[in-house]
Formats: C-alpha cells, sequence, structure tokens
C-alpha cells in the first residue's frame, strides 16, 4: 500500500501545477491472443481470474523496487471492447477469435435512431462491467483503484449505433436527429460513470492508456471519428458533450488514433483537459508540442522518447508507454528512458 501511494502521487505531481516529477514511464508485456480473447470474451469468472493475474503481476512490476520499476500503478481492470455502450443501445456484437469485441450498427436512419432507448445501466454490456468489477473486488480487495471500462466518447458511440454512411450523411441532412441521440448516449455515460464512481472505495475513470489519474481530475474517451469530419462539425456535434462531461466529472483526456490535428484548436477549447494520446505522423510531434505543452500532459503514440524529449519545451510534460517481450527488456527500456529523463 505504501508503495502504491508513492505510485499515485507521482502521477498527481505530472498532471497538476506542482513541481514537475518527471517525464513518467511504463513498459508493458505485450499480450498474447488468448489473453486479450479471455479479457473480453470470457465468462466473468474467467475474466476476473485473469484480471487477479494480472493485478498481481503489476504489483510486482510497478516501483522503483519492482522488477520493471515503471511508473505503474496496480489496478482492477473491468476490461472491454469498445462495444460495450452501443451494445447497451442494442447493437449486435461481433466476437472475432483473435481480438476485442466490436459493434455493429442497429440503426440506419434518423427515424430509427429516435426509438431508440436509453438503456438500463445495471443491466445489459453495462450490468456485466459492474459484475465483473465486483468480481475483482471480492478477488483482491477493496484497497485497490478499480479502473472503469473503454469509454468511446458520445459522437463515436452513436456512429457505432448508427449505420456510419447514413450517420455522416445525417450530420448534413438530420442534424436534429443527431442532437437527440447525442444527448442519450451522454446522458447514459453520466448516469454509468456516477454509478461506478460510487460503488468502489477507488476508482481510475481512465481506460487508455496504461496510467492512473486520480478521479477527482475527470474521465478519458476514445475519440477517433473526428478525423472523418470537418472543425466546423466537430464543434457543432462532439464540443458540446465533451465539454459537459469535463465539468460533469472535474476534467477530460482524450486518446485519438485518428488523423486530428484539424481539430486541435478545438480540444483547447475545452475546459480541464488533462492528457491527450494522439496518434498523428512524427512530423507533427514538434506542432503537437508547441500547440499543448503547458496546458495538457502529452503521451506520444509510436514516438521515441529520446526525439520526444529533444524537442520538448520547459512546460512539456510527457508519459510513455511502451511495450517489450520480457520483463528483462522492459526492466532495461524503463532504465534507459529514465536515465534520458534524468530520473536516475
Amino acid at each position: 500500500m505504501k508503495k502504491l501511494e508513492s505510485q499515485k502521487q507521482f502521477f498527481r505531481d505530472l498532471f497538476s501545477n506542482s513541481a514537475f516529477p518527471g517525464h513518467g514511464v511504463r513498459v508493458n508485456l505485450a499480450p498474447g491472443p488468448e489473453e486479450i480473447n479471455i479479457l473480453t470474451h470470457g465468462s466473468i469468472e474467467d475474466r476476473a481470474q485473469l484480471g487477479r493475474k494480472k493485478f498481481l503481476l503489476d504489483c510486482e512490476y510497478a516501483g522503483p523496487a519492482g522488477s520493471i520499476g515503471d511508473d505503474r500503478v496496480p489496478m482492477l481492470q473491468a476490461w472491454s471492447g469498445t462495444e460495450v455502450f452501443a451494445a447497451a443501445f442494442g447493437c449486435k456484437v461481433h466476437r472475432p477469435q483473435d481480438n476485442a469485441p466490436f459493434a455493429l450498427p442497429v440503426v440506419s436512419d434518423a427515424g430509427e435512431a429516435d426509438k431508440l432507448k436509453e438503456p438500463d445501466i445495471y443491466s445489459g454490456p453495462l450490468g456485466e462491467i459492474f459484475k465483473l468489477a465486483d468480481r475483482l473486488v471480492e478477488l483482491c480487495g477493496t484497497g485497490y483503484p478499480v479502473r472503469i471500462c473503454d469509454i468511446q466518447s458520445p459522437f463515436d458511440i452513436a456512429a457505432l449505433i448508427w449505420k456510419k454512411e447514413t450517420f455522416f450523411l445525417a450530420l448534413v441532412e438530420s442534424p436534429d436527429a443527431v442532437h437527440r441521440l447525442l444527448k442519450k448516449v451522454t446522458k447514459t455515460m453520466i448516469g454509468f460513470i456516477r454509478a461506478f464512481r460510487d460503488r468502489y472505495k477507488d476508482v481510475c475513470l481512465v481506460h487508455h492508456p496504461d496510467l492512473w489519474m486520480p478521479p477527482e481530475l475527470g474521465i478519458c474517451l476514445s475519440e477517433d471519428d473526428i478525423g472523418s469530419i470537418s472543425s466546423r462539425c466537430f464543434e457543432e456535434f462532439c464540443l458540446p458533450c465533451l465539454q459537459q462531461l469535463s465539468v460533469e466529472f472535474g476534467g477530460i483526456s482524450m486518446h485519438s488514433c485518428a488523423n486530428s490535428q484539424h481539430q486541435w484548436d478545438g480540444f483547447l477549447k475545452l475546459s480541464g483537459i488533462r492528457y491527450l494520446n494522439l496518434s498523428h505522423p512524427p512530423t507533427d510531434l514538434g506542432v503537437s508540442i508547441e500547440k499543448f505543452s503547458g496546458k495538457a500532459v502529452l503521451v506520444p503514440g509510436g514516438k521515441e522518447a529520446r526525439e520526444c524529449v529533444s524537442l520538448a519545451k520547459p512546460d512539456t510534460r510527457f508519459f510513455f508507454c511502451f511495450s517489450a517481450e520480457s520483463v528483462e527488456k522492459a526492466r532495461e527500456m524503463t532504465k534507459e528512458i529514465k536515465r534520458l529523463c534524468k530520473r536516475q
């Protein structure tokens, strides 16, 4: 528990205006297909037992004295794929054998979208998340953070629910119906996240990438469809929902694997933005540093730590997430990055 508090304090300092603790790092061992299948396809008991195993390994790996020695905070993870909220609205779920499940659209026009009802958060796919998290707490105890499931943005969830080719047309032809669906989705998300936060003694409300954040600093969303829309559409359909969620939960962070640079000015209109995990061409790294340093911690996807540190400004803060093939390689990578960041 003492080690866990030390790890948490590192993140509190990283995400606050206090003295900079240095860039953070986590190096994961890449999961195999069998592990992915059990985490998202197996029974509640199967998923919980594997979750307990992964939690105990995290305890072994974490902290300066751990066998990897990175900045991870061991957590009980209520895994899901991207499907969970869309499935709650009635989408069928496709479950490939070698990857996480995903939702198939359930509506194709404005009329069908308007007929959708807000789901019960305590039954169906969302209820299963509570069952999984409850079982993890039973197995591991109440003294550890319980990490929330995958959370797509309201816009991304709507784009999963509504057949995508007609959904994008509806942004122009039936915008009011899109707004009505976004309102239902956002209301459901708020209800579920509130209930999750209040159900457990300690929670982490960010699902990606692998880092811990104090729950009072908000939630993380995946915002992946914004690369396909204009900045005007982002401000009309995405920004109001994101701002509502940020205000509700005390902050917001985003993962985006879209080519989203044309939306970056829109990101800066959000209050309480905490971190950004952006996947974009390497040539844009310097632009992202110029744009967001001093405003959000950057979790650079697919970038070399050395390049990031060399371009960093005095107020740039990074958290690096990498993977390695073995504990030994993960430990060496962690040491190398900490030396690079002058933490050793």
